[in-house]
């Protein structure tokens, strides 16, 4: 089993809400969500990132094809999902819904 599928896995059996991202070397990259998912604590979100090229069977899994997407999930379950750009505003509305 590969780190990512364990860490999703692991992440599955917390209470917590779980935002994978998946990208591509060649993608524009998202440093911007980490300081955003930092200001949840109290809800807690973990933050899973998956490149779809060295983890191609994980985006599979999920029908990612195109990248930026975003998933998230509680205890393995989707809540939402969002192919293409995101911005920072868009992505705390989405938080703060869940």
């Amino acid at each position: 089993m590969d780190d990512v599928t364990k860490r999703l896995e692991e992440a599955a059996q917390t209470n917590h809400l779980v935002l994978i991202l998946f990208y591509a070397d060649w993608s524009p990259h998202y440093e911007w969500l980490e300081p955003v998912i930092n200001a949840y604590e109290k809800r807690v979100v973990e933050l899973v990132k998956v490149n779809i090229e060295s983890d191609k069977a994980v985006a599979d899994s999920y029908n990612i094809e195109t990248v930026p997407a975003f998933v998230l999930l509680h205890r393995g379950k989707e809540l939402w999902r969002q192919i293409g750009e995101l911005t920072v505003d868009e992505f705390r509305l989405v938080l703060e819904e869940f």
